[in-house]
């Protein structure tokens, strides 16, 4: 399940992931990144991804697609969960983009978001 965050301001995308995540959310998101991008140019995600029980291959590739195309248009991504394999993912995805990608333990959630919302 995908929701979008209150702290969802200006050039910051903000979301939670959670439970079963699939091509439907992607669906809901993939627009709202699209708009931002139109109105900012380049853009931060805050992702905190909690108990992921079920990420589709579809939605995944849709994601990997998607962040291909608009590689340079994000400044920074802040990547927060409990799953080691986020931190293998945020790794991966890293020689893709010009962003910033950082992962943050789920305690660290407040550290992450000041840190998105921060220039440097």
């Amino acid at each position: 399940m995908l929701q979008l965050l209150e702290e969802s301001k200006d050039d910051i995308v903000a979301f939670r992931l959670s439970g079963d995540v699939d091509k439907r959310d992607y669906d809901v998101m993939l627009p709202i990144l699209e708009e931002k991008i139109k109105q900012y140019g380049k853009i931060k995600v805050f992702a905190d991804v909690q108990d992921v029980e079920d990420l589709s291959l579809r939605a995944l590739w849709d994601e990997i697609r998607f962040d291909f195309r608009h590689a340079a248009d994000f400044k920074k991504a802040a990547i927060v969960g409990d799953k080691k394999w986020i931190d293998w993912l945020t790794i991966m995805a890293s020689p893709f983009t010009t962003a910033k990608i950082k992962y943050f333990e789920p305690e660290q959630r407040m550290h992450a978001m000041n840190w998105i919302k921060s220039d440097a």
